[in-house]
């Protein structure tokens, strides 16, 4: 990697991270730098890029690519970025009047598709950091605007809300970090954890929140729907930084993680 910030051990590590090959308490640990991290965060985007380049043209083979099918590509996220680079190589074979007919990838049919279709996987191709970038300087347009045309009603005794989807493998699966922000007076946080469509429903569920600091414990389960489960925090028992949710079902660790930052 050009220019790279992170040793070749480092870029083995991410992925082996990608292709589910590392242990908990590593992985753990890289999720957390990669919440701390802005640098290290631009790298791991810049090796899930080039996975899903060297997937699409099957420079992966035996185990390692059936990995990449079976972990790395669990992201609805990364499934569509290498739809999209498919899409791109059968557009320059065409173009050079050949075919790539030897290809593991089926690229995604460019024929009627609309123009919204096409936005959408162009966006969720692009890299977390431009994704988060583009999306927090929209998020701050729409704040502006509505603080403009709004006063602000919120009262003492008001949880701050929180909806999160499970980031499929890690951080950057197509759930982006949330932040939160504790008002004084409010009791604490009350989230709202959505449970992922892949995996079958269980009967008992438990809660895990991790910090920096890696220490951890359980969230007690307050309310639960066919597709959520509603977890709070009380304010006195959490502070500002980054934090991790993990979900057990049937207590066996679901793949994948809940980000959320408190300021």
């Amino acid at each position: 990697m050009g220019g790279s910030t992170i040793s070749n051990n480092q870029e083995n590590e991410v992925k082996k991270y990608l292709l589910g090959q590392l242990e908990e308490a590593d992985e753990e640990r890289l999720e957390l730098r990669l919440l701390t991290d802005p640098a290290f965060s631009e790298e791991f985007d810049t090796i899930v890029d080039e996975l899903a380049d060297e997937y699409v043209a099957n420079e992966l083979q035996g185990e390692e690519r059936k990995r990449v099918e079976q972990h790395f590509l669990i992201s609805t996220e990364r499934r569509n970025k290498v739809k999209f680079a498919a899409e791109l190589l059968e557009r320059a074979e065409v173009e050079r009047g050949g075919h790539n007919a030897g290809s593991e990838v089926q690229p995604v049919a460019a024929h009627g598709r609309g123009i919204f279709e096409r936005m959408r996987l162009f966006w969720e191709s692009q890299s977390f950091a431009l994704r988060m970038g583009t999306a927090v300087a929209g998020l701050i347009i729409v704040v502006g605007v509505v603080m403009l045309l709004i006063p602000p009603n919120r009262t003492a005794g008001t949880y701050a809300l929180l909806n999160l989807t499970m980031s499929s493998a890690e951080r950057s699966a197509g759930s982006q970090t949330q932040s939160v922000r504790l008002e004084q007076g409010s009791p604490g946080i009350r989230i709202a954890l959505s449970l992922p469509d892949q995996v079958p429903q269980a009967k008992s569920y438990r809660v895990e929140l991790l910090d920096v600091q890696q220490s951890s414990r359980n969230l007690p389960i307050t309310e639960r729907t066919a597709h959520s489960l509603i977890v709070t925090i009380p304010a006195n028992e959490i502070r500002r930084g980054s934090y991790i949710i993990r979900l057990y079902g049937n207590e066996q660790r679901i793949p994948g993680s809940y980000f959320f930052n408190v300021d």
